[in-house]
């Protein structure tokens, strides 16, 4: 029996091991393409919308850094009628800054995605290239001109987002969660393959792509609007590219609750994609990937101490080699802050599958309490605001 059980944590080990490097290899390949950038002059025929929602202490400065990244692009600063906090900073961060503009619009009706409410008023107005970005959401330095040149060779264009490493401990693990499995996960899987969704928190398209799809007002009843999206681009044979472009995010999670809350609100939108796109890249890079971290230390711990630290050995590994991956992004860690949590994070991701596949459908989302899914994209219908 003993022998059996250290046979098993074994070939879980090497499992473990070969898929690290196969993601990290794959996904390096990506990082390596051309990143061509758009030249400055034609961003000025950029828009970026912003949907903004307070409740974030972090809010008022993470507008401000967007707003200096973004020029020469027009930005729209788009609040709620009815929320005053958002306003104020949105405002603040307009201050100053000739390109940024605050857009006041009413409360979203019931039923209604509260972001793409707010994106589709906007929609008409917007230039040749729209950009949408997460109000927690900024762009390094020359990176608009990098996503807005990739729709040199795609429809849609979206990023890959990293977190940073700071706040308080649920704070933390969020980041520590987003940054062990973004990169080798979004990464491989475009080396291989189109994209079957996108990354909300960033985009680039051309405002004529959106109106070949209806617009942003066909998909007001999606919860899980980057799916939703990327489902009405695909239907319209309209081409989606995940670039190696880094985005920096930072989000304030207060306490245990609200750092469950926020995995299981991921968990849930997650869960759309595979329900409806199961492809054999997406269980052999993402989804096993994710659950045998667990599954490799709980046979490991029944082996023995030497192959529990073989595993343990094999993730610190696979932690380091996700962090190269950012450096060579150019948004690497510093030292070895975090690793732990990121180690840790790998272990906890079945767990908050498994929580979320048990646990309730509807989450609290931009303050409003919703039920998760793509709405009428789902079958190809859709609405108008």
């Amino acid at each position: 029996m003993a022998e059996a059980r250290t046979a098993v944590a074994a070939a879980g080990i090497l499992a473990l091991a070969g898929l690290a490097v196969t993601r990290t290899v794959l996904a390096r390949r990506v990082i390596r393409r051309p990143r061509p950038a758009a030249p400055t002059a034609t961003l000025a025929d950029v828009t970026v919308l912003v949907a903004v929602r307070s409740g974030d202490p972090l809010l008022p400065e993470r507008l401000a850094e967007q707003a200096d990244a973004l020029a020469p692009a027009q930005v729209r600063l788009l609040v709620d009628d009815d929320d005053r906090a958002g306003r104020s900073a949105a405002l603040a961060a307009a201050r100053g800054r000739d390109h940024v503009t605050v857009l006041d619009h009413p409360p979203p009706p019931p039923g209604t995605n509260p972001k793409l409410h707010k994106l589709a008023l906007a929609e008409p107005d917007c230039r040749d290239v729209v950009v949408v970005l997460d109000d927690d959401t900024v762009l390094p330095d020359g990176g608009l001109a990098r996503l807005v040149g990739g729709l040199g060779s795609a429809d849609l264009v979206t990023g890959i987002p990293v977190y940073l490493d700071r706040g308080t401990l649920p704070s933390r693990m969020v980041a520590a969660f987003v940054n062990s499995s973004a990169l080798p996960s979004y990464l491989a899987l475009a080396a291989v393959a189109a994209p079957v969704s996108i990354n909300g928190m960033v985009l680039a398209t051309r405002r004529r792509d959106l109106a070949a799809i209806g617009g942003l007002g066909t998909l007001l009843d999606a919860t899980c609007d980057d799916y939703a999206l990327a489902l009405a681009y695909r239907r319209h044979g309209l081409r989606i590219a995940q670039l190696a472009q880094p985005v920096l995010l930072a989000t304030t999670v207060e306490g245990t609750r609200g750092y469950a809350r926020l995995l299981h609100r991921w968990m849930l939108f997650a869960q759309q994609v595979v329900q409806r796109d199961l492809t054999p890249g997406l269980v052999g890079l993402v989804v096993v990937p994710a659950v045998l971290p667990l599954v490799v230390v709980a046979a490991a711990v029944a082996s023995g101490p030497v192959a529990t630290g073989a595993a343990v050995a094999v993730l610190v590994g696979q932690s380091v080699a996700t962090r190269g991956l950012r450096r060579d992004l150019g948004v690497g860690p510093d030292g070895t802050r975090g690793l732990g949590l990121e180690v840790l994070a790998l272990l906890l991701a079945p767990l908050h599958a498994t929580a979320a596949f048990v646990g309730p459908r509807h989450v609290r989302w931009r303050g409003r309490r919703v039920r998760v899914g793509v709405g009428s994209a789902a079958d190809g219908g859709g609405h108008r605001p």
